[in-house]
């Protein structure tokens, strides 16, 4: 494939990064407004309320964001002097390994904010959409993650 796009891959993509933007900026904003969390809070907070006892590794939290280990410290320290997540060591195979755990007020912080996340999601994403044009986007969501899935695993100049 030629390293060339067209004009409607061009166009494609530009809607594509607009739309992305606009719709993550209005739904962390009011997000923001209803509960005090950021979008990064947040995201920290859903990757913790999904495991067992709410708390994993840090190094293994940096890698499920996607974050270097840095913006992941710098983070987790401001959370924790709100009191969202404390930060210990942990217990049982490797004693040094350290942890992340979400606090009781975190856990009450996360809960608060998912009514509001949920109706901004539908409000600036979902309600724009018809039953239809959800199942098409779905395929089509599932078809990209499976390309990028493939792909991160190959050298990219194979691939074109």
């Amino acid at each position: 494939m030629s390293e060339r796009t067209t004009a409607q891959q061009r166009r494609v993509w530009q809607n594509f990064l607009v739309l992305s933007e606009s719709v993550s900026r209005e739904t962390v904003r009011e997000m923001q407004e209803a509960s005090g969390l950021s979008g990064p809070d947040f995201t920290v907070l859903a990757h913790l309320s999904g495991v067992e006892d709410r708390a994993m590794r840090s190094t293994d939290l940096a890698c499920a964001l996607g974050w270097d280990t840095s913006r992941t410290s710098h983070h987790l320290r401001r959370m924790e002097q709100r009191d969202l997540i404390r930060r210990c060591r942990g217990t049982g195979g490797d004693g040094r390994a350290a942890l992340v755990a979400m606090t009781d007020d975190g856990l009450a912080a996360y809960r608060r904010a998912l009514g509001p996340h949920f109706r901004s999601i539908k409000h600036w994403f979902l309600d724009g959409l018809d039953g239809d044009q959800l199942d098409r986007l779905d395929a089509i969501l599932a078809s990209l993650q499976h390309h990028l899935d493939r792909t991160r695993t190959t050298d990219p100049k194979e691939t074109s």
